[in-house]
């Protein structure tokens, strides 16, 4: 029952991009990616309501949550959103976003933009919860899950409007693009490493330390760098929303193990209730 509000969270939100993909790309004008982001939504709609009724009808929960299915599910939820989102949110394509005369991102349908991205992370929060819940994965697994897909915008956002902002906007948001560039980047292998170190079990104090330090270190100058008025983040866009999600989950982590005892608690509550799921 613990993932059902998130389920009901990914229902709700994919009826809001089922309505807003259609209201803002009419059906002459959608080619194949407008149709492929109108079934992602509406597949993750239908996945929503099957697992809604699998929480309330204990039967059917029995067999499908909590267990290979439920990680299925959400594995293929994120997977076919990691690939609309590329789509809705590409400034180039005109959906969500698109970039100005002087290089800037914009938003152009607010609905579609964070809609979007909210049923993303929803997602990609579900999966880490899934993960960390049913394989007994450390509780900050999903945090990095989170700062994982942050970087991924980051690094994506910065490539994408490169071009743009190195044209149109002088040489100083172009030498700080390079640096979000970067901060994407170190941010992504922070996060891969420290994933897969929680996933086989070598996540050590002094490693995970180190890497939420330097994601902390990066993430908090990238805001600095990209967010002042000589940034290329000054506008509502994809760049300015994923460094700050980048480095609210990073600091997030650094506390996390600068006050380690109310995570300790909560680890010791999954494993507890695993345990005791396990004797029933």
């Amino acid at each position: 029952m613990e993932r059902l509000p998130t389920w009901v969270f990914l229902f709700i939100l994919s009826i809001i991009i089922i309505a807003a993909g259609i209201d803002q790309v009419p059906e002459e004008a959608r080619d194949g990616r407008a149709k492929y982001c109108l079934a992602t939504s509406i597949i993750s709609l239908l996945f929503s309501f099957f697992f809604i009724a699998a929480n309330l009808v204990d039967r059917l929960g029995a067999v499908v949550v909590g267990n290979v299915v439920e990680n299925a599910i959400s594995m293929i939820v994120v997977a076919l959103w990691t690939i609309a989102i590329a789509f809705i949110q590409n400034p180039k394509n005109d959906v969500a976003t698109s970039i100005n005369a002087l290089g800037q991102e914009t938003i152009i349908y607010a609905n579609l933009y964070f809609f979007s991205w909210l049923n993303f992370f929803g997602a990609l929060y579900l999966f880490g919860n899934v993960l960390r819940d049913n394989l007994i994965y450390n509780p900050k697994f999903s945090q990095w899950i989170l700062l994982f897909a942050s970087s991924i915008v980051l690094t994506a956002t910065s490539t994408s409007l490169h071009d743009d902002i190195c044209d149109n906007a002088g040489e100083v948001p172009c030498g700080r693009l390079k640096y979000a560039l970067a901060v994407g980047i170190c941010g992504i292998l922070f996060a891969i490493i420290s994933i897969f170190a929680t996933m086989f079990g070598f996540m050590g104090r002094y490693l995970e330390i180190g890497t939420s330090f330097l994601c902390s270190a990066f993430y908090f100058f990238g805001v600095v760098v990209l967010t002042s008025s000589s940034g290329p983040a000054t506008t509502l866009g994809n760049m300015y929303f994923s460094v700050w999600a980048g480095t609210f989950l990073s600091f997030m982590l650094l506390l996390s193990i600068l006050f380690p005892n109310t995570d300790a608690n909560q680890q010791q509550q999954t494993r507890t209730q695993h345990e005791v799921d396990e004797q029933i």
